[in-house]
């Protein structure tokens, strides 16, 4: 088989159109930059909203009046749903980026209070931002 080696090059992104819009020459882009070939930059927040809220993702239930209050000033690109009561149980990637920080997210779910019988004026959210890679390391 035949191959050669690489002279030049890094393992930088070579286009950042979501961000750049245009090239982004991989000297001068940080590690860690994310490139999204398929959309707009996004905000990316997780929520605590206390027990599991997999019992509420029916028409006019929880889930979808929080989906319908995120969406007065953004769009939700992604979003997914925890089966535990845990730290983070709904999380959500919206566009466009800065239409939220954590603070005013979580002032406007607080203020749906209670929605089908859950009480969302506890609700807790961060902006957790975006990472594919894992941070645990694994025994070999």
């Amino acid at each position: 088989m035949a191959g050669f080696t690489r002279i030049n090059g890094d393992a930088q992104p070579v286009f950042a159109m979501d961000v750049q819009n245009g090239p982004v020459a991989p000297s001068t882009a940080a590690a860690g930059t994310t490139t999204n070939f398929i959309g707009p930059a996004m905000d990316f927040f997780g929520f605590d909203l206390g027990a599991a809220p997999t019992d509420q993702l029916g028409v006019n239930e929880m889930v979808a009046q929080v989906m319908t209050s995120i969406e007065q000033l953004s769009t939700v690109m992604m979003y997914s749903v925890s089966a535990t009561a845990n730290v983070t149980n709904m999380s959500v990637a919206v566009y466009p980026v800065g239409a939220y920080t954590a603070a005013t997210l979580q002032a406007q779910v607080r203020a749906l209070g209670t929605v089908n019988g859950y009480d969302l004026s506890g609700a807790t959210v961060t902006n957790v931002g975006f990472r594919l890679a894992s941070t645990a390391t694994s025994a070999s």
